[in-house]
């Protein structure tokens, strides 16, 4: 049933529909501009609604005469202001039957050549004509609305549009196919059957039903255990599409801002003699192996000697903490001092990788002491390039160890992420309550809380805020 359709019936046992009216009106027939706005060969403008093939119509003139258009077929033509009939300019125009469209509703496209000029006039004629402009991502709104694609399937279409690498694309094409949605879906199916049996518990509590509550902890313990499995899969699934910070730290002249140019291969960092030149955070990206890591390089850590490098390196000290990876870069022309030293304090304990730098020069520091900090260690020059290949192997290394190895379905998405571990915790206290031999109750308040939660993802339990949270991302167009 399409979800507008559970919008007007109000909301069922275990779901929480939105029970105010959408602020736009689904009735209308909108129309956006759907290609980049500049120059181009060609650009697209769709329309969506019950008018969208009467207000097409009305502007286009094809040049073979016809009264009927097949769907889904190209005709060239010229697209006019019926005002002062004028040709605005040489266009394709198709025209969409419901369902088998985008939002599954009636829709239209116009190519037309890709100038600036042409596509606002032609979006300003369709207006006229008794279009309204689209909301930001309201075509994959009602794509998801009307049935065609639920909630975790309408976010990826974002996620693909910003994709950025071949592993990026590939996490999000398989949320469009519906591989994340396919897992949640039994998941909630497993949920929903088992809460059946808690709250027929209840309402049959006079009957001999054959119920067991230790059975139904090792439902929920196998539940969780694959909820697990999804939550851990976020780490690799943000590294693809967010990338993993990487803070390269360090004290002042040990080669932080060279090592990041170096890196990047080219010259994005100042590089000076004088010590302290790096007053503020700088980030780049790189992608090792199909996976993106954001460099970051930061002001050398060490007795501050102006209000400004003070607040440069209290910003360091503050970034350690949420980094997924510390750089910590050592001169390896110089001997150990305590300044390294008091750096290695500053990320004692944090995952990385001590980069011994300078290697093209005369070698004083001794790497005996290097042995106990427990850092893995790689040797580079970022003046002539070696050791560059073995540090990012280094990188990849440490996000393959905390990964998935790249196998099974990944979590990219941190609305998704959130929302399982909710989930478990719903789950959790399901299973405490079965162990402390509480009232039944409490175990289906639980478990109708689990299935109420992972509804979000699919957009089955959802609210309008969400819903406008979520949309209010999109370009409009899409």
């Amino acid at each position: 049933m399409p979800r507008s359709s559970m919008l007007e019936r109000g909301s069922e046992p275990g779901l929480k529909l939105p029970e105010q009216p959408m602020k736009t009106d689904d009735h209308d027939t909108i129309a956006a501009i759907s290609s980049p706005l500049g120059g181009g060969g060609i650009g697209i403008i769709r329309m969506s609604g019950p008018e969208a093939h009467a207000i097409l119509k009305k502007v286009f003139r094809p040049k073979k005469n016809r009264r009927i258009f097949s769907s889904h077929r190209l005709y060239l033509g010229f697209l006019f202001d019926p005002r002062s009939g004028t040709d605005v300019d040489e266009v394709f125009a198709v025209f969409m039957d419901a369902p088998g469209t985008y939002t599954k509703e009636k829709m239209a496209e116009i190519y037309c050549h890709g100038g600036l000029a042409s596509q606002r006039e032609i979006l300003t004629i369709m207006m006229g004509n008794g279009a309204r402009m689209a909301e930001p991502g309201e075509f994959t709104r009602r794509a998801f609305l009307n049935g065609r694609i639920d909630l975790a399937q309408a976010e990826s279409v974002l996620d693909i549009i910003e994709s950025e690498g071949a592993d990026e694309l590939k996490s999000a094409l398989a949320i469009t196919k519906g591989e994340l949605s396919a897992r949640i879906n039994s998941l909630s199916a497993e949920i929903g059957s088992l809460s059946a049996e808690v709250e027929a518990s209840i309402d049959f509590a006079d009957e001999e039903l054959d119920l067991e509550p230790g059975e139904w902890l090792g439902r929920i313990r196998s539940i969780r255990e694959a909820l697990s499995t999804l939550i851990a899969s976020f780490y690799e699934g943000r590294a693809i599409k967010q990338g993993l910070e990487v803070l390269i730290v360090g004290r002042t002249n040990v080669g932080k801002s060279s090592l990041l140019n170096a890196l990047v291969m080219r010259d994005r960092a100042i590089v000076t003699p004088l010590h302290g030149t790096t007053r503020d955070l700088l980030e780049e990206t790189i992608h090792v192996k199909g996976v993106k890591f954001r460099l970051v390089d930061t002001a050398g850590l060490r007795r501050p000697k102006d209000p400004i490098e003070k607040e440069g390196i209290d910003r360091v000290k503050r970034r350690i903490p949420e980094a997924d990876i510390i750089l910590w870069v050592i001169d390896a022309s110089e001997e150990y001092t305590p300044e390294d030293e008091g750096v290695f304090e500053a990320i004692r304990g944090r995952r990385g990788v001590a980069v011994l730098n300078k290697t093209d020069l005369p070698r004083l520091l001794d790497e005996g002491r290097m042995a106990s900090r427990g850092f893995a260690r790689v040797r580079v020059s970022a003046t002539d390039g070696s050791g560059l290949e073995a540090l990012k192997g280094e990188l990849y290394r440490l996000y393959a160890d905390h990964g998935t190895g790249g196998h099974g379905l990944l979590v990219t998405n941190v609305r998704h992420r959130d929302v399982l571990a909710r989930t478990d915790k719903a789950l959790e206290r399901a299973e405490a309550s079965i162990e402390a031999g509480d009232p039944v109750e409490f175990t289906a308040y639980e478990m109708r809380d689990a299935l109420s939660c992972l509804g979000e993802i699919t957009g089955e339990t959802c609210t309008e805020d969400l819903l406008d949270q979520i949309f209010s991302r999109f370009c409009i167009g899409k």
